[in-house]
């Protein structure tokens, strides 16, 4: 018998796969449909994409059946699909309610499920329960990872599953900590669902009507920054925003520490994590300058605390919510906040960004060098956690440090130049901080792009760039970069 042309059975086994998480991403928008019933707003712009998923998945599942195996290699184009088409579906409602022009929501779902939190909408608050309930679910989707989501559902996925969630979620696969993986991707979301619904009930009990007690809760724990105010938490009282600030933080923690802690019964796993400990540093640094640098641009102590604690948690979270126009803080200010993008938080968290984790080994290496170039004889490993990091790992760590601080260079030059000849004048900072804000998840950045602004005044080839910065960002970069090396698609 012939052999297969190795491409043709790649595809195939990839839009397999592609086809049954369609299948599966037309319940998603059960959500909104269930809000828009009770609120009694139109239940088109929702039923329609519902359909469209099931029916097109449905297809692309059925025309590729037979082929079931999957491979690394399989699982990376999977990924950056799946990526893309949710967001193509994401869209819809948008356009359906006649509230963006298609390039726009997808700009808007992109945002949403890469849990970046840039906006194109200028009023939020003009929208429906219903739209903006949608918002905010996709990027509690997104937060944990859409792929992960379904990898936990359905039992169809259970074939490649290690493989794709390896592309999209290494994390999870690596630890191991349960003995199978749909297991353990029902223990995290579980603990994701159980966070949810604490933080539904402390801001529904604090003020909040049930509706955005929802909606913020969504997007605080997915770390994406989606509010139905346009002030966002500026528009709310100040214990809102202390009860946010924990909030952030358990959504940029590793879901695997939480799961050891919870499994344990003790909090000593968190004292003795040093990336925990060093994210914690960090945050605690970057708030004492912050506030000593804002002392005397607030009416008191508390308040000027409250901004700098929530700002810098907001950032390096990559949350992106607001509780003050911190556009005009001084340059000190922004740029402590321009730092924080590049961080993020954990490994194994809701965040984007480069992870503290990365930071953390790239660090304890320029220490090594130093002591080498002191005591050149002697063999210094990089430890983290008392074990041995390989070398393996951590020239992978600095080749994609590399990477992102390449493409955030390069797209930050393309992004001045179509401005430019857009006839919109952006500072390199604004530009600068565009780029970082959607590259590292964050959503806001600075001038016309600030915490009070969005997006929707950059021209249409430059949102385009800022979306490719998010999907890109989002993945972490090798899971997109590979499809576009000539090597990838030999057969």
């Amino acid at each position: 018998m012939m052999r297969r042309w190795d491409l043709s059975v790649d595809l195939r086994v990839a839009f397999h796969l592609i086809g049954i998480i369609l299948k599966g991403n037309a319940l998603t928008f059960l959500v909104p449909l269930i809000v828009a019933l009770l609120y009694r707003e139109s239940i088109i712009p929702f039923l329609v994409p519902a359909a469209l998923s099931l029916l097109i998945g449905w297809a692309v599942e059925w025309a590729t059946r037979g082929e079931r195996e999957i491979g690394l290699r399989e699982s990376f184009l999977v990924v950056a699909v799946v990526w893309v088409v949710a967001a193509a579906f994401g869209a819809m409602p948008f356009v359906l309610a006649g509230v963006l022009k298609p390039v726009d929501a997808y700009f808007e779902a992109m945002s949403g499920y890469t849990t970046t939190g840039a906006s194109i909408i200028t009023n939020v608050e003009t929208q429906t329960h219903s739209l903006l309930i949608w918002r905010a679910f996709m990027q509690w989707l997104g937060g944990l990872g859409i792929v992960a989501l379904f990898v936990a559902i359905f039992p169809n996925l259970a074939i490649g599953g290690r493989q794709i969630m390896e592309a999209e979620a290494a994390w999870l696969v690596r630890d191991k900590l349960t003995p199978r993986l749909r297991q353990a991707a029902r223990s995290f979301w579980g603990i994701y669902i159980g966070l949810t619904f604490a933080e539904i009930l402390l801001l529904w009990g604090v003020g909040l009507s049930l509706y955005e007690a929802v909606a913020h809760a969504f997007t605080t724990l997915a770390t994406g920054g989606f509010s139905t105010r346009n002030a966002g938490i500026a528009d709310f009282s100040g214990l809102v925003a202390w009860i946010i600030i924990p909030f952030m933080i358990l959504g940029a923690t590793s879901f695997t520490l939480m799961y050891r802690a919870l499994l344990g019964r003790t909090l000593r796993f968190f004292a003795a994590d040093e990336e925990f400990k060093f994210f914690i540093g960090i945050l605690a640094l970057a708030t004492l300058v912050l506030f000593l640098n804002s002392l005397g641009l607030y009416e008191s102590i508390e308040e000027a605390l409250r901004h700098s604690a929530f700002q810098a948690t907001s950032i390096m979270t990559t949350t992106g919510y607001a509780s003050t126009d911190f556009d005009q803080w001084n340059s000190l200010g922004k740029f402590i906040l321009l730092l924080l993008m590049f961080f993020g938080g954990s490994a194994g968290s809701t965040t984007g960004s480069i992870k503290v984790l990365r930071a953390l080994v790239i660090f304890k290496l320029i220490a090594r060098e130093i002591q080498r170039i002191i005591h050149p004889q002697r063999v210094i490993p990089v430890r983290l956690g008392g074990r041995v990091v390989p070398e393996e790992a951590i020239k992978s760590i600095l080749i994609l440090a590399v990477l992102y601080v390449t493409i955030f260079a390069f797209s930050t030059a393309l992004l001045l130049l179509d401005t430019t000849r857009a006839g919109l004048q952006l500072t390199v900072a604004d530009a600068a901080s565009a780029v970082a804000a959607t590259m590292g998840s964050v959503g806001p950045g600075f001038g016309i792009v600030g915490p009070m602004s969005t997006y929707a005044d950059l021209p249409t080839t430059s949102k385009a760039l800022l979306v490719f910065c998010m999907w890109i960002g989002r993945l972490e970069i090798f899971p997109v970069i590979v499809l576009f090396a000539r090597s990838y698609w030999k057969g």
